[in-house]
């Protein structure tokens, strides 16, 4: 009975800790572009109304390095704003962080992110 309740008071550590948690991510391939890049949306981040979405934008280069974006785009002017960047080598491993304060593009016709805008709406 004892090694019983030792077991569970093992796993409520470890889950209380969040050991065990998993934050999977749903990622929607999009094409690759004629540098080799290939882009992905992340579903479980995309939040949007008919005048704003936000959403989560991943770049792998061909060498395996990958950038996830956090982005907002608006309807009305079609414009994104990028909102802060984070770059990962093949490993996984964080090489990179940075907030992009100000960062509104327009979105050119026919570009890959008229494209992804054509996805949200």
């Amino acid at each position: 009975m004892k090694k019983w309740f030792a077991c569970l008071a093992v796993a409520g550590l470890l889950f209380g800790t969040g050991v065990g948690v998993s934050h999977a991510e749903s990622w929607y391939a999009l094409d690759t572009d004629q540098n080799g890049r290939t882009g992905y949306i992340d579903n479980d981040t995309v939040d949007k109304n008919d005048a704003r979405a936000t959403l989560r934008l991943k770049i792998v280069d061909p060498n395996g390095d990958h950038s996830i974006y956090t982005m907002i785009f608006n309807r009305a002017d079609k414009t994104v704003q990028l909102i802060d960047v984070t770059t990962y080598n093949p490993q996984g491993y964080m090489i990179g962080s940075e907030t992009l304060a100000n960062t509104k593009v327009q979105i050119q016709e026919g570009s890959n992110l008229d494209h992804v805008y054509h996805l949200i709406w």
